[in-house]
């Protein structure tokens, strides 16, 4: 029993802690919305492909600054929780669209003018995390629910034994 509590914990810890991330990720990510824009400029962009024995993933890699006031500013966050993933075609387009462009709007938040993105809004890659924690929650408590049905005597069909 406390075998099973301590294995199923780290699972739930695991679904949980992506649950929240992505609950923030997409929170952070709608709330840039509201936020003034900058004029940036491009610093360095690149298309990454990571490959390991499950195959290839992608990842757009940017680096652009920014003036708000007198200061100039660097960052890297295309947009909150933006991830790699294997969808060449989507992150290829990001790529394109970026390395086409002259200047482009910053968004940064006022109260840290430090903190800022390139994009907004319930985008892909937090829906796929969303998805995934809600799954693989719901996986967990099908598992739990599953071992706690297998780890009970059969009452009912005892009692419903008529033996003479």
């Amino acid at each position: 029993m406390w075998f099973f509590v301590v294995f199923i914990s780290f699972f739930y810890v695991a679904g949980f802690g992506l649950l929240g991330y992505s609950l923030l990720s997409m929170k952070r990510s709608t709330a840039a919305a509201a936020w003034p824009t900058a004029s940036g400029t491009i610093v360095s962009c690149d298309l990454e492909t990571n490959s390991d024995s499950d195959g290839n993933t992608y990842e757009v890699k940017v680096t652009y600054k920014y003036s708000v006031g007198s200061r100039e500013m660097t960052n890297d966050v295309l947009a909150f929780g933006y991830c790699a993933s294997s969808g060449r075609k989507a992150h290829l387009e990001i790529f394109n669209k970026l390395k086409a462009a002259n200047t482009l709007d910053v968004r940064y938040d006022p109260s840290d003018p430090q903190t800022s993105v390139l994009s907004y809004g319930f985008h892909r890659s937090i829906q796929f995390l969303l998805a995934f924690a809600v799954t693989w929650l719901l996986f967990v408590v099908g598992f739990t629910i599953i071992w706690w049905v297998a780890s009970r005597g059969d009452q009912v069909l005892l009692q419903n034994l008529n033996i003479q």
